[in-house]
């Protein structure tokens, strides 16, 4: 009987729009969960999948000895995709000259991702594709072209093996960001390794298997695969932030992941306020029900089943309209990227529907149980109920369960620790101060008449429900401020260290003698370049006097497994300059002094793993010479700038001990082709590194980024306008007894709206004022703890702020009251009948 009657007052509410209000906000609350996590996963999938390009896989398992077979079979079982890499140097002889070339011997799955440019002649047109070189053909990097004096379809000498020029190999996806090796690359088949005979005992020869596949069959395989590495095998992926694009990959999902926990926030303000309105307004229906002899126990399954049906039904449409608004978000998007979006898969589906369906049980379980206990004398006194205490236990579940859920959607403890505290912060904040106003309001001093103290007197009237609508108000205007910052500073802060001027190729491998013709060759062509830095490859070999015994772990979950110190291991790129490059910044110690002892200056993030710190001695060994070098500073290093930066670098003390090459950077234009290729020739031991194509990536993380963030704040400004308009119609039955009990009294209609308008205004300017203040602090944590970057306040948005808020709370507030205040009174009283 209790089902037959909870479906007929369902029905009844439903027609009547009682339901209207916490249908529209669980509803709210799950489009925009939806759409936000959708657009903001798709955008990051889509970088991820596009920055893979640049390892030519989606990980890769690098070591100096070659691989045990079942490292690739048990990959292959776990469905990977697999491909094999070996880099050796070898002569190449053609034509009498003699070069050493970098060789690289792939297998025919090479790559895995991304494509290869190519050229089928020195001057053709350059072509992507995914393919590796035949059997028996060699494909050569344009610098050799020139140094061996060669062309396609000549035959060239590798080692002991006898191989034809087949193509022109323009670019890799996995080429080194900088090497010495420059364009001297080789690219062969991995099965032609034997015929060459350049491995030998000794030789120094670097091994790399690549893999594709699901995230979960990588987790897997790497599972399995954790255990059996050993200390000269390392594991990578794009992420890794010692990689050019790894910082900036990390640093645009922390982005996109900002802009997705913002419809947490916002769906739970919408909620917590929706669930309360629409228990108040059946404390009559129940003490009716209680007075006709309805028990608590049917009230109770007639609510709890209304509620379901409310949720059922809103997850439904939230989940309808979030789909078609994140579809035209990703369309939109799609014009400006000039690439289709991945989807997002399950999560986005998973996550709005555990936010909407938690949300509304969480937040209405209180304001239910005080509908229970409803007494049915309020039919006659219809003050009781309306002063039930606050539970304390339901606010902090209440808090968990949004800390929870933007836990659940982050996966980042760090970032959502300080968002949520941000928050409580901003509430308590804000419902103190709200307090003390407007309980002061009457000792302003305002004249009695006029509309700032009425305005001051209702907001000091409801004092209690307008500290709830102030934060919400401010919470709404919070998301609003910070991601204008985030789209206005922060990102542009991060387009400054990779700006459109930047250089895009490297010219390396220059001799002492050809710095001053090249440098007037360059300028003469109208190519901007940067100044020439030596250049030298040297090895770490001891710190304090402790030999290292194996290189430094930089992969995910790789561990210690002896007492050993852990070293470099690895020849690296090492330089001497007397100032500091830019985009680093001495964070400990100081840069070099004018002695002549031997100074180096490390970057921060290797003398971390390895344990360097300022004063110590380290041990290079430099052609065959071992040197002395006593640390001076640590840097913190902007490796996501693309331009080269150096772990180690050294005084001019250094200087005239060695031999060196020099190297310099350049802006070349698309029209500079054949002024570059004429340079080449003119100079055939210089090589050239172009870096066009990850610079063209890392402009567009950022693009992609921008627009994410410009479309989450249009998702934000219409759910913020929502929540606003929620919370100003839960008080317009209040409103409409106070305009009928002001007009009696003989208030003029200017007066009231005045009045009205001023209180939006007030409220709207606190909120935004506090919210701004919040905001700051809240992104100085930020940019410190998240981004690596100097903290800095925006004093502009304490501007802003109140004046945003005010506008946007007055404009809405007003608009949505101003139908009441222009209904007579008689008409005014029969709705409140």
């Amino acid at each position: 009987m209790w089902f037959k009657l909870a479906l007929t007052l369902f029905s009844r509410e439903l027609r009547r729009g009682e339901l209207t209000i916490i249908l529209a906000a669980i509803a709210l609350a799950v489009l925009t969960v939806f759409s936000l996590s959708s657009i903001t996963e798709r955008i990051r999938l889509n970088i991820e999948q596009k920055s893979a390009d640049f390892i030519a896989a989606d990980r890769r398992l690098s070591s100096n000895h070659d691989f045990d077979d079942r490292v690739l079979t048990t990959a292959q079982d776990f469905g990977l995709n697999t491909a094999k890499q070996v880099y050796f140097d070898s002569m190449l002889f053609a034509n009498d000259e003699l070069v050493l070339g970098s060789l690289k011997a792939v297998t025919d799955t090479y790559p895995l991702r991304g494509e290869l440019t190519l050229r089928d002649q020195l001057d053709g047109e350059n072509y992507q594709a995914q393919a590796a070189p035949k059997k028996g053909n060699v494909w050569l990097s344009e610098g050799l072209f020139y140094s061996l004096d060669l062309k396609v379809g000549d035959e060239v000498e590798i080692g002991a093996g006898q191989f034809t020029v087949s193509k022109v190999l323009i670019n890799e996806p996995d080429a080194p960001f900088f090497s010495l090796a420059g364009n001297k690359r080789v690219l062969i088949n991995y099965d032609d390794i034997p015929v060459t005979k350049a491995i030998q005992p000794g030789s120094r020869v670097f091994y790399r298997l690549l893999f594709s596949g699901s995230e979960q069959q990588l987790a897997d395989y790497y599972t399995w695969l954790k255990p059996q590495l050993k200390n000269n095998q390392s594991w990578q992926g794009i992420k890794d932030r010692q990689s050019p694009l790894g910082e900036n990959l990390a640093r645009s999902e922390s982005f996109l992941l900002l802009a997705g926990l913002f419809g947490i926030m916002l769906a739970a303000v919408a909620m917590a306020v929706s669930a309360k309105r629409y228990c108040e307004r059946q404390y009559d229906p129940v003490a009716m029900m209680k007075t006709l002899g309805g028990s608590r126990k049917t009230i109770r399954r007639i609510y709890l089943l209304h509620l379901s049906l409310v949720t059922f039904f809103s997850v439904i449409l939230g989940l309808a309209i979030g789909y078609v608004l994140q579809s035209v978000g990703a369309s939109y998007l799609v014009t400006f990227m000039d690439t289709n979006l991945p989807e997002a898969g399950f999560r986005p589906w998973l996550l709005s529907i555990a936010v909407g369906v938690v949300c509304a049980m969480m937040f209405s379980l209180k304001p239910l149980l005080d509908l229970f206990d409803i007494p049915p004398l309020r039919v006659l006194r219809r003050n009781l109920g309306d002063t039930i205490a606050v539970s304390r236990i339901h606010m902090a579940l209440s808090v968990f369960t949004i800390f929870g859920l933007m836990w659940l959607f982050s996966r980042d403890i760090k970032i959502t620790a300080i968002l949520f505290g941000a928050t409580l912060l901003l509430m308590a904040v804000l419902f103190v101060i709200s307090r003390l106003l407007f309980s002061a309001g009457r000792k302003l001093g305002l004249s009695p008449g006029s509309s700032w103290s009425l305005a001051i007197a209702t907001l000091q009237k409801r004092a209690n429900a307008n500290a709830i609508q102030l934060i919400s108000f401010a919470l709404a205007i919070k998301l609003m401020l910070f991601l204008v910052v985030l789209k206005n500073d922060m990102i542009s802060d991060w387009q400054m260290q990779v700006p459109q001027d930047a250089p895009n190729a490297f010219f390396i491998n220059i001799s002492e003698q050809e710095i001053q013709p090249m440098q007037q060759q360059l300028d003469d062509s109208g190519i901007k370049h940067e100044h020439f830095y030596p250049v030298f490859l040297g090895r770490v070999n001891a710190l304090n006097g402790e030999v290292f015994a194996r290189r430094v772990s930089l992969q995910e979950g790789e561990e210690k497994d002896d007492e050993a110190r852990e070293g470099v291991g690895r020849e690296l790129n090492l330089t001497w300059l007397n100032t500091l490059p830019e985009g680093n910044e001495v964070v400990d110690g100081q840069w070099f002094d004018d002695s002549d002892t031997l100074q180096v200056s490390v970057a921060q993030g290797l003398a971390e793993r390895v344990g360097i710190k300022v004063g110590d001695t380290l041990s290079f060994l430099i052609n065959s010479q071992t040197l002395d070098a006593k640390v001076t500073s640590l840097r913190s290093v902007n490796w996501g700038s693309l331009k080269p930066n150096f772990v180690m670098i050294f005084n001019d003390q250094i200087a005239g001990q060695f031999p060196v090459t020099y190297f310099t950077a350049a802006k070349l234009k698309e029209t500079d082709t054949k002024v570059i290729s004429q340079f080449l020739k003119d100079y055939p031991t210089i090589s050239m590194i172009d870096i066009q194509s990850r610079l063209k990536q890392a402009q567009s993380m950022i693009s992609q980024v921008s627009l994410a963030i410009s479309f989450v704040l249009g998702i934000v400004l219409i759910s913020g306008a929502l929540v606003l308009i929620s919370q100003v119609q839960a008080s317009l039955a209040e409103r409409m007894q106070e305009i009928v009990i002001l007009r009696t009294l003989g208030a003029k209609g200017r007066l009231i709206k005045l009045a009205t308008l001023y209180e939006f205004l007030l409220l709207g300017a606190l909120a935004g004022l506090v919210a701004a203040v919040v905001s700051d602090v809240t992104l100085l944590v930020i940019q410190i703890q998240t981004f690596d970057v100097d903290g800095r306040l925006h004093p502009y948005i304490w501007v802003l702020g109140p004046a945003t808020g005010a506008t946007f709370v007055a404009t809405i507030g007003y608009f949505m009251v101003a139908k009441t205040m222009k209904q007579n009174t008689q008409g005014l009283l029969r709705k409140l009948a």
